[in-house]
């Protein structure tokens, strides 16, 4: 009787047990090439039933040795299935999202340019992507949305054991900055056994106040303010000097002389039809295609009639520069949410949540990174492209000076004075002199983009010489700690 009853007991749980062979990605629609790596896409259980979506790439050498890569996106409310689309993931969408294509610069693949790793893409909160909420509310802020994080990558851990061993790295872009500090805080202090080595942040919003001020410069540096707006910027907002300590760009009412100009500069940068993502490229204002959704029948019905609905009322309030129509359409297709196991998911797919309603809570995580630092033994690489108007490179490098670490400019100057530092794209230095690799450094480079997915295949190179840098490197001594802004980092979106 005992055993009879032990056997009621036992066989619910076995049937329970968690089988990776069912959330394979065996077929992946559109893609003609073959793939020689696993992949798995399913969900991690969350706080309250919350349910998040992953998309987990094996490495495509070794995945029992390889570091273990959790890539947050930012927004906040922006799907790292962009990511695995258009940035550092595998695979790359044609136009209508009809074709796949693979990415001969993931970051799972190895070569000579790059380390190599096992990706997680995590679309985070719920309500971004395909992660839900059952109850259908979408509220969510820094410190939720951490606790979730974490609490889906100890539930990913329970569902793949093997990787906990490997080293374990977090990276992000625009608010992924925050998502990635936060979670990297979290883990320390409850690491569960973790094998934490290090993280990465590009184009990141660390600090809100110190980018809006970065990006006024910015915009002045690249002659898009004239005299005499930049004028009544410098002589109401600075204190008799212009510089980052004495200019203050807060668009406080009391202050109307200096809010006005301010509020100038940012519908000029924002709102004026500008690629504030890379300010060198076009704004893509090509008219939707909207008339072949009836064309494509594996296009969920839902996603065609709310898309359709959303053109017409046309609420937006900015210009889009957007590449997300491709991957907007393929992620709601039919025979997609079927090979990536998403049919439970009540959402459809869309690049931003339109629906969360997301508090933040951190203007800055200098506090947070400071902490990190403190920590001793983990790697940090924080670093920038030069064309992005919303995380600048101005604002990164200010925040890292902020932070009273020690740091290398290695500023690549073109007719030659005290080069410290090269980076090379398809094998050719592009700027700079040839040295051995450093860890953790600041160099700051002429980048491509912060969108790398959309306006050059090849930069996405320089930018995984940074990446690779903190997988390589070796962790820092308690004397010498180096951070690293430099070329573009995949990312998108703004912050």
């Amino acid at each position: 009787m005992r055993f009879a009853a032990l056997g009621v007991w036992v066989l619910p749980f076995l049937t329970l047990a968690f089988d990776p062979s069912k959330w394979e990605v065996t077929t992946l629609p559109g893609l003609s090439e073959p793939v020689n790596f696993k992949h798995y896409s399913g969900f991690l259980n969350a706080a309250d039933g919350r349910q998040l979506h992953y998309w987990f790439m094996e490495s495509q050498r070794s995945p029992t040795d390889d570091p273990l890569l959790l890539w947050l996106t930012g927004g906040p409310g922006c799907s790292a299935l962009s990511a695995v689309a258009t940035e550092l993931g595998p695979f790359r969408i044609g136009p209508l999202g009809v074709n796949v294509t693979m990415n001969p610069y993931s970051w799972n693949k190895a070569s000579r340019f790059r380390s190599v790793a096992n990706i997680i893409f995590l679309e985070a909160p719920a309500g971004v992507g395909f992660s839900y909420d059952p109850t259908g509310v979408y509220v969510s802020d820094d410190t939720k949305a951490t606790e979730d994080n974490y609490l889906a990558l100890l539930d990913f851990f329970d569902k793949y054991p093997q990787f906990k061993r490997n080293d374990f790295y977090a990276m992000g872009d625009s608010y992924g900055g925050i998502f990635v500090s936060l979670i990297m805080q979290r883990i320390l202090r409850n690491p569960q056994g973790l094998n934490v080595k290090g993280y990465g942040i590009g184009n990141g919003a660390v600090d809100f106040k110190l980018h809006f001020k970065a990006t006024i410069f910015y915009a002045n540096y690249h002659s898009l303010l004239g005299r005499d707006l930049w004028d009544q910027i410098t002589s109401n907002c600075c204190n008799n000097s212009i510089s980052e300590e004495t200019c203050d760009f807060t668009m406080d009412p009391k202050r109307i002389a200096c809010a006005i100009p301010v509020a100038k500069v940012y519908n000029l940068v924002f709102k004026s039809g500008l690629n504030f993502q890379n300010l060198y490229d076009l704004c893509n204002l090509t008219e939707t295609q909207l008339g072949l959704l009836p064309r494509r029948p594996e296009v969920t019905r839902q996603y065609a009639t709310n898309h359709v609905l959303d053109t017409a009322v046309d609420q937006e309030t900015t210009v889009k520069c957007s590449y997300n129509e491709d991957m907007t359409l393929y992620y709601n297709r039919r025979d997609v949410i079927e090979a990536l196991h998403v049919e439970q998911s009540p959402l459809e797919w869309v690049p931003c949540a339109k629906e969360l309603n997301f508090t933040k809570q951190h203007m800055t995580v200098r506090d947070v990174i400071q902490e990190l630092i403190d920590y001793g033994s983990l790697k940090t690489i924080i670093f920038n492209g030069d064309v992005d108007m919303v995380c600048t490179s101005l604002g990164g490098e200010w925040f890292v000076r902020s932070l009273g670490v020690q740091t290398t400019t290695g500023l690549f100057r073109p007719f030659g004075i005290e080069v410290q530092a090269s980076w090379t794209i398809e094998g050719r230095r592009v700027w700079g002199e040839e040295r051995p690799p450093r860890c953790l450094r600041l160099p700051e480079t002429n980048s491509r983009a912060f969108v790398t997915r959309a306006f050059s295949a090849a930069g996405a190179r320089a930018t995984l010489s940074a990446a690779a840098g903190l997988l390589r490197c070796p962790p820092p001594s308690s004397s010498f700690r180096r951070f690293a802004t430099g070329d573009t980092f995949l990312g998108k979106f703004g912050c």
